[in-house]
C-alpha cells in the first residue's frame, strides 16, 4: 500500500507546487506597476480669445467682459482691431496687416513687442487702428490679418458700410 500512495501523490504535489507558481506569477503581474513613458504636451501658448472690430476706443474698455464687434460705417473716425491673448509666458512681436475690399495691404502696422520681459501673462489686449483716411472711400469687406512672431495668429473680416 505504501508502494501504491508514493508514486500518485508526487505527480499530485508537483501539479499543486505547479498551480501555485503559476498563481503567484498571475498575480504578480496583476498587482504590479506598469510604467509608460508619456510625453505631456506643454500648456498652448498664444491663445487667441477674443479678435473684434471696433470703433470705440479700446484704452476705455473692461478686457474682463466679453468684447463684441461693433459696426462700422465709413464715417467713423478710426476703427481699431483689437486682440486679446491668453496664456502668455514668452515675449512675443505682433503686427496688423489691414487688407481692403480688393484685397490690397491698405496698412501695415509696425512690430509690437509685448511681454518682453517673458512673464507669465493670463492675457494681454492690444489693438492697432486703421484711420478714416484708409476706410471712408472703400467700403465693402475688409480683412485684418494679425501675426505673432510672423506667423499668421488671427484673422478677421468685417464690413465697412
Amino acid at each position: 500500500m505504501a508502494a501504491m500512495n508514493g508514486p500518485s501523490r508526487k505527480p499530485k504535489l508537483i501539479s499543486v507546487v505547479a498551480l501555485a507558481l503559476l498563481a503567484g506569477a498571475g498575480g504578480m503581474v496583476l498587482f504590479s506597476c506598469f510604467s509608460f513613458r508619456v510625453t505631456v504636451p506643454e500648456d498652448p501658448q498664444c491663445v487667441v480669445g477674443t479678435l473684434a472690430i471696433v470703433h470705440s476706443e479700446p484704452a476705455a474698455m473692461d478686457f474682463e467682459k466679453p468684447i463684441r464687434d461693433e459696426p462700422v460705417v465709413a464715417d467713423d473716425a478710426s476703427i481699431f482691431a483689437l486682440i486679446k491673448v491668453l496664456q502668455v509666458s514668452q515675449p512675443i512681436k505682433l503686427q496688423w496687416q489691414w487688407y481692403s475690399p480688393d484685397n490690397r495691404l491698405a496698412r501695415r502696422s509696425k512690430a509690437v513687442e509685448i511681454n518682453a520681459k517673458g512673464k507669465y501673462l493670463a492675457y494681454f489686449a492690444a489693438w492697432d487702428t486703421l484711420h478714416r483716411s484708409y476706410f471712408s472711400e472703400k467700403k465693402g469687406k475688409w480683412t485684418v490679418v494679425i501675426t505673432a512672431d510672423g506667423a499668421f495668429l488671427a484673422k478677421r473680416e468685417f464690413t465697412v458700410n
